[in-house]
């Protein structure tokens, strides 16, 4: 079964490439903006470099995070999420300050960011809910301690597992104001054995059965982070997938702030951001000139009409088509 499973999403994965390379790219008029508020995780998971990464762990200084909101509010910039390359937003002390600052606009309909939700607790439930947060995307195991410390690297299942299921209630409450999704990881078992686990059961019940359309569509491959990371032998890694000519569809539409204030258009690889795609620092530059110059644009058409594949692009498996 599983293996038929495999096959399937094999077959769509190549069709949406080669329905993918077809199709020409334009630069978005307003990119997507990512703020890493925090480069701060509790957890080491296997597929993570949280546990090889050189700078410095911070926060995003407020006063640049309020930067540059207030720029990319002057850009018409609708799409703003709290997604980090690196760390956990729940470890940001400023956490519920810079949502509140972001939804005083209206033109964010949207708020959100991925968490394993391991830090929860420390945070009050009602002013989390309250704060205007409007989705999160939950990385999590269900199969047991042993599974989840295995992957995770951290031994906090029964908290992360009391985590989620006070905030599944609480938010029921509230009427589902907040949109939870579920990663379910994959660990070095069967995908029945995870179905069969009554923790599993439990949170998949209280869900209507989210745990259960996540774990099918769960992803089959993992990145090695552009050969810088060891997996696991379990876990499958992702192959390089040819990209000649054809820049990664990121660097059309997306900004990201590191929590260095470094600006960059590699939202989920450039973990030391540090590449050839790193542009300045948000302190110096404005993320208006920045999007509309020629700085952004010659890396990608050097790419799209040379072939000449920025460094950290050559060894990414996280290539999106």
């Amino acid at each position: 079964m599983d293996t038929l499973r495999d096959i399937k999403k094999i077959f769509a994965f190549f069709t949406r490439y080669i329905k993918s390379c077809m199709v020409i790219r334009r630069f978005s008029e307003v990119p997507v903006l990512d703020i890493e508020i925090t480069n701060i995780c509790n957890a080491k998971c296997v597929f993570c470099p949280n546990t090889i990464m050189k700078r410095k762990r911070e926060h995003l200084d407020m006063g640049l995070f309020k930067k540059a909101v207030g720029e990319f509010v002057t850009m018409g910039g609708r799409e703003i999420s709290f997604n980090s390359v690196i760390g956990d937003p729940l470890l940001d002390p400023y956490l519920l300050e810079r949502i509140k600052h972001v939804r005083q606009f209206p033109q964010f309909k949207a708020l959100g960011f991925v968490t394993n939700l391991q830090n929860l607790h420390n945070i009050n439930i009602n002013d989390f809910l309250d704060s205007g947060i409007t989705w999160l995307s939950i990385s999590s195991a269900f199969s047991g301690r042993q599974k989840y410390f295995d992957f995770f690297g951290v031994d906090v299942y029964e908290q992360t597992q009391k985590n989620i299921i006070n905030l599944i209630q609480e938010n029921k409450k509230r009427g589902s104001r907040i949109e939870l999704l579920f990663s379910i990881k994959p660990t070095n078992e069967r995908i029945n054995l995870i179905f069969a686990h009554p923790d599993f059961k439990k949170i998949d019940l209280l869900t209507n059965r989210a745990l259960s359309r996540s774990l099918n569509n769960q992803a089959l491959c993992v990145d090695d982070w552009t050969a810088k990371l060891k997996i696991p032998s379990y876990l499958k890694k992702r192959p390089i997938f040819p990209r000649f000519f054809a820049p990664c569809r990121l660097l059309y539409n997306s900004l990201v702030i590191f929590s260095n204030g470094n600006i960059g258009i590699c939202p989920c690889r450039d973990f030391e951001s540090d590449s050839d795609l790193i542009f300045g620092n948000i302190k110096d530059l404005n993320l208006q000139e920045l999007w509309l110059g020629e700085r952004i644009k010659s890396i990608v058409m050097d790419w799209a009409n040379k072939n000449k594949v920025p460094e950290i692009c050559k060894r990414c498996s996280h290539y999106v088509y």
